[in-house]
């Protein structure tokens, strides 16, 4: 009764084939259920041949199980690395080839982008560390590259134009971005763990190589506790330069103000001169009005008036307040006396109608 799916058990899906147990053959024995028939087991030729065949592939190739990443007695990172590196000694012809043709296709994008960009516009680019950043370009500013910077010097930003000048293609060939920098892992991994001390001097190149999320927020963080000795002047963070401009600054600043200390130091000292000159002035002047006053008190009202008048005398004779006749040159600070001799002993002065009328000329009282 089940005759139909075993006919069509080749085109239909049958979910399963259904049998009746109590089948007896004409002897009386029940038969065995039925059973899929096993495939044929493969030749053990055709085996062969095919090891053979593949042996053959790897030779023309150069790609070995190493290359194709099959286990090997290797262990060591190194060792895996120089067995992987051996299969690229039998394909550098492929690689070449593609260069060649990423040069042929690069040259002709060359001489084409500049007429294509004849606009001002903003281009992505992707790095070789595969970083995206934006690129101004104007193709009607009279220079190739133009260079923004703010009032410090430092630069802004570039803008380029691509239609001026002559432009040339390289191609190099090479492990990718990816590898360099696993291996530059690994080569420093190695070196930090000889030498600790060098994570004060190169701890967040190590850490920038690393792949893991929040390594290149760790890697700018660890550069700003770094020595700024060990960096270059290109490495340096905005705050360092930031800081170098404000001393700057600040230096400049303090020679000015040191500038006006010295020229009031200066005005100081040249005003304690002066007022030291003139405190001497007046020393000297009170010395010598003492040493008048002295000699005035040994002298008699008579000596004094002789004194005047003979100095009045002498002085129309010759037209000089010191008298001309060798009497008077012979009195010792005539020219002080004759101021004296307005005075009273006291040291007031004398009025004018208190002093002796004028003796004739050429004759002494």
């Amino acid at each position: 009764g089940y005759e139909n799916q075993w006919k069509t058990a080749n085109t239909t899906n049958w979910p399963y084939l259904e049998v009746n147990p109590d089948v007896t053959d004409g002897a009386g024995n029940v038969l065995p259920l039925p059973q899929r028939a096993a495939p044929p087991l493969p030749q053990t030729g055709l085996i062969q041949a095919k090891m053979g065949a593949g042996e053959d592939i790897k030779s023309t190739t150069g790609q070995y199980d190493a290359s194709l990443g099959a286990q090997g007695n290797e262990r060591s990172a190194k060792a895996i690395t120089a067995r992987e590196k051996q299969g690229d000694v039998g394909t550098y012809h492929y690689v070449d080839n593609l260069a060649r043709a990423i040069r042929h296709i690069t040259r002709q994008l060359v001489d084409i982008i500049p007429k294509i960009y004849d606009t001002q516009r903003i281009a992505r680019i992707i790095g070789v560390d595969g970083e995206v950043s934006m690129v101004k370009m104007d193709p009607m500013q009279p220079e190739p590259v133009k260079e923004i910077r703010d009032q410090n010097g430092g630069l802004i930003e570039k803008i380029y134009n691509p239609s001026i000048g002559t432009y040339d293609v390289m191609v190099t060939t090479g492990p990718g971005y990816m590898t360099k920098r696993q291996e530059a892992l690994d080569a420093m991994s190695m070196i930090l763990q000889s030498n600790p001390q060098l994570w004060t001097v190169a701890g967040d190149l190590f850490i920038k190589n690393m792949d893991w999320p929040g390594a290149q927020e760790m890697a700018k963080r660890f550069k700003k506790i770094l020595d700024p000795k060990v960096l270059e002047e290109g490495d340096q963070s905005p705050e360092i330069m930031a800081a170098k401009q404000q001393i700057e600054a600040l230096s400049q600043e303090l020679n000015r103000v040191s500038d006006i200390m010295e020229n009031i130091q200066d005005s100081a000292e040249q005003q304690k001169i002066s007022i030291d000159k003139y405190k001497a002035e007046v020393q000297a002047y009170e010395a010598e009005t003492k040493r008048i006053s002295a000699v005035q008190n040994s002298m008699t009202p008579e000596q004094i008036q002789d004194i005047v008048m003979g100095t009045i005398a002498g002085a129309l004779d010759t037209g000089d307040l010191i008298g001309g006749s060798p009497e008077m040159r012979e009195v010792p600070q005539m020219d002080e006396q004759m101021a004296e001799s307005h005075m009273m002993p006291d040291g007031q002065m004398m009025p004018d109608s208190e002093m002796p009328e004028q003796a004739p000329e050429g004759m002494m009282s």
